[in-house]
């Protein structure tokens, strides 16, 4: 095992060198095997179940499986029952769990992030160039308690917390058209019918992502904490009935997943999963999956002890951002051999290591003229030295780049965007901080912004991610020299989410992520639609929310084109067209500025789990839920 004092020193050479930035650090890819014979006699079902089913505590395995499984084929052979598999969570940020043991919905994209395909769902077709989806569910299919899903379960959703205004203030847009929300009827226990009052052709695309407009819900579990079948429940029951749906926190909630949580999250350093006895799905031998009994959860508080953990090999897989980022690959790389695992090159979908968002709403009027100043911004981008944070930060992988489109993906237009500004030219950013009507310094060489006083920037950063806190501090630098003071608000995921919420933030930073195909779906970076970090009123002007402001003419003209030329119809050829011109205006406006595009980044596998992609076989995908699409539940585990 690596002992503590060589990880710190480990830790120390990652952190303060770039003189390692050359070195390969990636093992070869994991065996891909392909057609090895089974690695022996396991029945139909997990002995843990047949045990149960001896018992008479449990049906029949055939009795619990839909007529029609999901058939899933195993990326190398055939597994075996058994095993608990140990992965972590920074802090008790739940994105991880979305991205693995909790994701499965009526579709979802295939393992190589190509085209979507059925899951819960058995098959769906698409009518009237994306105005109707008829979805054909599986019959005999069970949530976790053995109570069956029925097409009933989606349309009492739809009547009673999609329409219900105490549940669901605002219906999602994306659930809307024409301002109407749509509808949805059953034809018989397995068919259903999403209809909406103008096409919506994003709509597979927006409910195969992580974090879907909405959620399949057990009818027959939640009718008793709904006002409108128990009279006797008290005012405030919405509330109540919004707790009960978090599957996170609500261990009695009936769920759909190949796993069900046996603690609450956040409850305790760490959150089991044990397999779901009803999951509907098996591998070709008939045999229900998962593989593994159970997924354990344990929390960190801060990078360094869960870096050290899966440095010892204690972690059979992880690839979120917070530690499978550049700097940390070489003490990663050096346990390697005594931890027992290897790193997988994965790809990258997202446009830029850090989205720098100034607040364009922000509450101080001062600071509002002066962000929504397009050559104050210009200034600032022109005020930040990026290749010395792409070689210092990020080991030198990356080139200078700003939020715009990834260049490979077949909606590009040109470089211009991604590369306009980034020039590292203090005389240049002084040109157009004048331009914007700021040129005068006081007597310590401060800039002086609105009202003659010193201009402040206050830039709000998740604790979780330590390389954008390093980047700010080379920010911090440059942007002095120019007299700007940058101050870095470092807080947990859960205190900034609140402050965001608030509008209370003059500046906040994003992984760039949505820079591949998943613009289409949710184009956030290109102008404020649903999670905007960089306008929230105009965000909520789109989405129909409160409190709200009209954005301006070029932004209202974004949202127009999306709403009419890309939504609106199913021909690829068009919405590409209509997400160029987007794209256009986003980089004639330059509503955010980026600092680079991500390197080579990697995922984490001990050597003990199989099943599980090569090199290059696996996205680092927030919106399309990686590891979860590449068939988790046929991951096994060595006895």
């Amino acid at each position: 095992m690596i002992t503590r004092k060589r990880f710190l020193a480990l830790a120390g050479i990652t952190t303060g060198s770039a003189g390692l930035a050359g070195c390969g650090f990636f093992s070869i890819g994991p065996d891909q095997g392909g057609g090895e014979e089974s690695t022996g006699p396991k029945g139909k079902e997990a002995p843990m179940l047949a045990e149960q089913v001896s018992a008479g505590t449990l049906p029949a395995v055939d009795q619990r499986l839909p007529k029609a499984p999901r058939v899933i084929e195993p990326l190398e052979r055939v597994g075996q029952y058994g095993g608990t598999l140990q992965t972590v969570l920074e802090s008790t940020d739940a994105s991880w769990l979305w991205m693995t043991v909790v994701h499965d919905h009526l579709i979802t994209w295939d393992p190589l992030y190509t085209k979507i395909i059925p899951n819960i769902a058995e098959s769906f077709e698409v009518e009237q160039d994306g105005r109707v989806y008829v979805f054909r569910l599986r019959e005999g299919m069970r949530w976790s308690d053995g109570e069956p899903l029925t097409s009933g379960d989606l349309t009492w959703w739809h009547e009673n917390v999609l329409l219900n205004e105490k549940i669901t203030p605002v219906v999602p847009r994306t659930l809307t058209s024409n301002g109407k929300p749509v509808q949805v009827s059953a034809n018989g226990d397995w068919e259903v019918t999403f209809t909406f009052d103008a096409p919506n052709s994003l709509f597979l695309e927006q409910i195969a992502i992580h974090g879907p407009p909405f959620r399949l819900l057990p009818r027959h579990y939640l009718e008793k904490f709904h006002k409108d079948f128990n009279a006797e429940l008290k005012d405030d029951w919405a509330e109540d009935f919004l707790a009960k749906i978090d599957e996170l926190e609500n261990i009695e909630l009936p769920v759909l997943s190949a796993w069900v949580p046996k603690n609450p999250h956040g409850d305790g350093g760490r959150q089991v999963w044990e397999r779901n006895p009803y999951y509907w799905k098996t591998d070709p031998d008939g045999s229900q999956l998962p593989y593994i009994d159970q997924v354990v959860f344990t929390f960190f508080s801060d990078e360094g002890p869960l870096l050290l953990a899966a440095a010892n090999g204690d972690v059979d897989i992880y690839q979120r951002q917070e530690v499978t980022i550049p700097k940390n690959r070489p003490v990663l790389s050096e346990g390697m051999e005594q931890g027992g695992y290897s790193l997988i090159k994965v790809r990258e979908p997202n446009h830029n290591t850090i989205g720098v968002c100034l607040n364009l709403n922000v509450k101080d009027a001062g600071k509002r003229k002066m962000f929504q100043n397009k050559d104050f911004r210009i200034g600032l981008s022109q005020a930040i030295n990026r290749q010395q944070i792409i070689d210092l930060v990020y080991q030198r992988q990356g080139r200078p780049w700003q939020t715009a489109p990834r260049p490979e993906v077949p909606f590009y237009t040109s470089e211009d965007f991604g590369t306009q500004y980034t020039e590292f030219d203090l005389d240049v950013a002084r040109e157009h901080f004048a331009k914007a009507g700021y040129s005068e310094l006081n007597a310590d060489k401060r800039l002086l912004g609105e009202g003659g006083k010193p201009i402040v920037i206050s830039v709000l950063c998740q604790s979780r991610y330590p390389d954008l806190i390093d980047a700010m501090e080379f920010v911090k630098r440059t942007w002095n020299e120019v007299g700007i003071e940058l101050r870095i608000d470092t807080a947990s995921p859960e205190l900034v989410s609140t402050r965001m919420e608030a509008n209370d933030y003059d500046c906040t930073l994003d992984k760039g992520e949505l820079g591949y195909l998943d613009l289409i779906a949710d184009p956030r970076w290109l102008f404020a639609t649903g999670g905007s970090s960089y306008a929230p009123l105009w965000s909520a002007w789109y989405e129909g929310g409160d409190p709200n402001e009209a954005p301006p003419e070029a932004m209202q003209r974004q949202m127009t084109i999306y709403r009419e030329q890309v939504v609106s119809t199913s021909d690829q050829a068009a919405q590409y067209a209509a997400i160029k011109e987007i794209i256009e205006i986003a980089r004639d406006e330059f509503w955010t500025m980026g600092i680079s595009l991500p390197g080579d980044p990697f995922c984490i596998k001990t050597n003990r789990i199989h099943n599980v992609p090569g090199d290059d076989q696996m996205w680092m995908s927030f919106k399309c839920p990686y590891p979860a699409v590449t068939n988790m539940t046929t991951y096994y585990l060595d006895s």
